[in-house]
């Protein structure tokens, strides 16, 4: 973050100074007492289960400039009061996102997102200095703490942005204002809150509001969604594996493990470029990558490199190579419909023995769970080999799959550990993936640790 002087946060945020000179700098920003550094200013966020003012003290102790709060504090604290230190906090974000010019790419959509954001800041990486969305701050708390992140030292930033109703990419990208936006797809995440694909549509379009003749949006053209989309105010260019799009994808060949090869036009010539990265999905990554590369002028070296270099995040299709052949993919950081069929996918893909798929529940579905935990059994045919299925709606992924394979339920992550223990066996795949609120992780650590112990 670049230093902000007390006066300049008083003025984005509409604040009151208590106990505090307009001339004091700020280094850095904060909305975690655990995470203060010398010199940050505190945010004291309020929620339904915690008060951030409560912790005022204890950033203090860890140095922090001063405090943005919204209720009464000890004497002699150099406080900034304003009304509502969220809306405060974003009011300053979009203030600081306005110091700098250099571009910024914002990526949404159901699924994807993430592995989007890397796909292009790797290629990006391989000519700029790139800027990008740490950890999974895409919220309206996360966005701004990203933002605090950009600095001059970058050249470009590539920020991801969720949302779980209508309105709130609206109110992120009136705080980011990116020049560039990307979707990805239109599914079912969140369908709980916005009840149809329609909705979502909807809301992931609102990544345009600010959008002008300079601006750009890449979309998945062989989204049923996407492929509508059409605007005579800013540019539009789309991306296919089915000859749909301004940037296709041809010859696609699966590696299993090692990854994919497609050929695409890159400059008006067509190149093989190389994903050491399995699924189908990474090649939609790319040539989003694509995309804006050429919007940015890469060369082709630099445009080969960046999308081979390019590797998924934490628990997004991680592959764990164990002893004996065996092989995790801990895909556990999420769940939805899509990305459950894109995960059975690459575990079909990259198997050598036995497909074991472990699969949690998926929530926020609302009234649509049950459908689509059956539709991911339905898919599960022909493509595994064992079902392992653990939670409360994920029994409608059994039920659909037990006639079509060897097919287990449990209710809890122990009492599966307790057959997974007993059935792994050399060169099995084992797919372990659910929603993030059901910590799967835990599963892939026992069998990990587990296999190490030799049992």
């Amino acid at each position: 973050m670049e230093a902000l002087n007390i006066k300049e946060i008083v003025s984005a945020t509409g604040g009151t100074l208590v106990n505090c000179s307009e001339d004091m700098i700020v280094n850095g920003i904060s909305t975690d007492s655990r995470d203060i550094n010398a010199g940050d200013l505190f945010v004291a966020l309020k929620g339904k289960n915690f008060n951030g003012h409560d912790f005022i003290p204890k950033a203090l102790e860890s140095g922090c400039t001063a405090v943005l709060a919204s209720e009464e504090t000890e004497d002699n604290i150099p406080l900034i009061k304003v009304d509502d230190t969220f809306e405060a906090l974003k009011s300053l974000a979009k203030y600081y996102r306005s110091k700098f010019s250099y571009p910024v790419i914002a990526v949404t959509g159901s699924t994807g997102k993430t592995s989007t954001k890397e796909m292009i800041s790797s290629i990006l990486s391989q000519k700029f200095k790139v800027h990008k969305t740490r950890k999974n701050y895409n919220n309206e708390i996360g966005l701004p703490l990203t933002i605090f992140d950009m600095s001059n030292k970058y050249d470009v930033s590539v920020i991801e942005l969720g949302m779980s109703n209508l309105g709130e990419i609206k109110r992120l990208v009136d705080i980011a204002r990116p020049d560039i936006a990307v979707i990805t797809n239109i599914g079912t995440a969140h369908i709980e809150n916005l009840k149809t694909r329609k909705n979502i549509f909807k809301a992931k379009m609102e990544i345009t509001t600010y959008f002008n003749s300079d601006n750009l949006l890449i979309v998945n053209g062989d989204d049923d969604y996407l492929s509508t989309v059409s605007n005579k105010n800013y540019n539009i260019v789309k991306t296919s594996i089915s000859n749909k799009g301004n940037y296709n994808a041809e010859d696609i060949i699966n590696l299993g493990s090692k990854g994919i090869e497609f050929t695409s036009k890159y400059k008006g010539n067509k190149y093989k470029f190389k994903i050491n990265a399995p699924g189908i999905h990474n090649v939609y990554n790319a040539l989003m990558g694509i995309a804006v590369a050429d919007k940015f002028n890469l060369s082709l070296e630099q445009l080969i490199d960046g999308i081979y270099n390019y590797k998924p995040s934490n628990m997004r299709n991680d592959i764990i190579e164990l002893p004996d052949g065996i092989r995790i993919i801990n895909d556990c950081y999420n769940a939805n419909l899509d990305s459950m069929k894109a995960a059975i996918d690459v575990l079909n893909s990259i198997s050598n023995g036995r497909r074991i798929a472990i699969l949690g529940d998926m929530y926020e579905l609302g009234d649509f769970s049950i459908k689509a935990h059956k539709d991911v059994g339905i898919y599960l045919k022909d493509k595994c080999d064992i079902l392992i299925s653990v939670g409360q709606d994920a029994k409608y992924i059994y039920d659909e799959a037990v006639n079509n394979m060897k097919a287990y339920y449990f209710r809890t992550k122990e009492e599966a550990c307790q057959l997974i223990k007993k059935i792994i066996t050399n060169n099995d795949t084992i797919l372990v993936k659910a929603s993030r609120a059901m910590q799967m992780e835990s599963v892939v650590d026992f069998i990990v640790k587990d296999r190490k112990r030799g049992i």
